[in-house]
């Protein structure tokens, strides 16, 4: 942490000012974000090289909230959100995506310690057809093939990866990630795209993450048996999609098959009525909001950082994503008080706000000299 951010959350901390901050938006829900949560020790087959919370930091995480909020279900939020029920002040939600089975056999657990319900959203089709996300396939794939200085393409664009060492691997992936993230074709295209790059390295090294995905428990989501178990009491599912796709680059005919077709899965294998959803990697056009209240949804929750407050858009709810590394106290609750997004956003718009400035500022000076600047030489 530098010491910009040092000072800054010590002045936060100590003048009184994330307290108030905490009290003025104590009627607003933070619904925090979760994904796997597993120790390096529970899988000695890999290590993903994306980061992951761990069981201990988990803990340390659920002990410093459970002082400062009250943990409650998705039903309840949505039932304040929508003027059904007063706002209980201080209020937080657990969000878990993706569905990994560590979220039932490592989060809860630890949730059950302090009284806190989750909703799991849970991509369908992975439940019945039993195969890894392309992400942890690329990422094993990667880690067991010799990569170093290989160059992939992605959407037309060039990545080189650097093998040399876990650390450098780690960065390549990011990068390759990234670039996968922010190209814009069909959600289809890109898929066959990132599944072709995992083929090859399999090829090549002869390993592949489906030969233990079973007994994986950094990647495996959850079986329809563990699912109908966990069913009720402090846990929800949600949908996920069936297929984990990005709503955003896919029609209207697609997203709305994606959405039926996960929530009929749901409730069967559950028994009870699939009523939330969240948007695979936060993507949603302008329409994807409107369908998904169409197809029966009381909820859809986004990646847009923020609380949420009586009154909001129950399809594009906001949440705060719980950090996988550790931060100290202070800043989770600067995190989760939603006072780091609000400072961020003050950050932008004084960014927008000088660089506007500047544009104006070069535009004058373009122009013709004023007569005081023509008189200003020979004076």
């Amino acid at each position: 942490m530098n010491r910009v951010r040092r000072t800054v959350l010590f002045v936060l901390r100590y003048t009184g000012l994330l307290g108030l901050w905490r009290y003025w938006h104590r009627h607003q829900i933070a619904i925090l974000t979760l994904h796997g949560v597993m120790d390096d020790l529970d899988g000695p087959s890999w290590r993903p090289l994306r980061p992951r919370m761990s069981r201990a930091l988990l803990a340390r995480y659920m002990q410093v909230l459970s002082r400062h909020y009250r943990f409650i279900s998705m039903d309840e939020a949505v039932k304040m959100l929508s003027g059904r029920a007063p706002a209980a002040p201080y209020s937080a939600v657990l969000t878990f995506d993706d569905g990994c089975r560590n979220n039932l056999t490592h989060a809860m657990p630890i949730l059950r310690r302090y009284g806190a319900p989750a909703v799991f959203f849970v991509p369908t089709s992975h439940i019945h057809r039993r195969r890894p996300f392309w992400f942890d396939r690329l990422d094993y794939a990667l880690q067991q093939a010799d990569v170093d200085g290989r160059e992939v393409r992605v959407a037309g664009r060039s990545v080189r990866l650097a093998g040399g060492g876990r650390e450098a691997l780690a960065g390549s992936y990011a990068r390759l990630r990234q670039l996968a993230k922010a190209v814009t074709p069909s959600d289809w295209e890109f898929r066959d795209e990132m599944d072709g790059l995992a083929s090859e390295l399999e090829a090549q090294s002869g390993c592949a993450l489906a030969d233990i995905y079973e007994q994986d428990d950094w990647s495996a989501v959850l079986t329809a048996e563990e699912i109908r178990s966990a069913a009720g009491g402090d846990v929800t599912f949600g949908s996920h999609t069936a297929d984990h796709v990005r709503l955003g680059l896919v029609n209207e005919d697609v997203t709305r098959e994606q959405l039926l077709s996960s929530k009929r899965a749901m409730e069967e294998l559950t028994s009870r009525p699939c009523v939330h959803f969240c948007y695979p990697n936060g993507s949603y056009n302008s329409r994807t909001p409107s369908l998904v209240r169409e197809c029966g949804y009381a909820c859809a929750v986004t990646s847009n950082e923020g609380l949420n407050r009586p009154g909001d858009d129950m399809m594009l709810l906001r949440r705060v994503n719980l950090p996988s590394g550790c931060v100290s106290d202070t800043e989770l609750l600067v995190r989760v008080s939603g006072l780091s997004a609000a400072l961020r956003e003050l950050k932008s718009h004084l960014a927008r706000r000088l660089s506007r400035r500047r544009r104006e500022g070069g535009a004058v000076r373009m122009g013709p000299p004023s007569a005081e600047a023509q008189r200003r030489p020979s004076e």
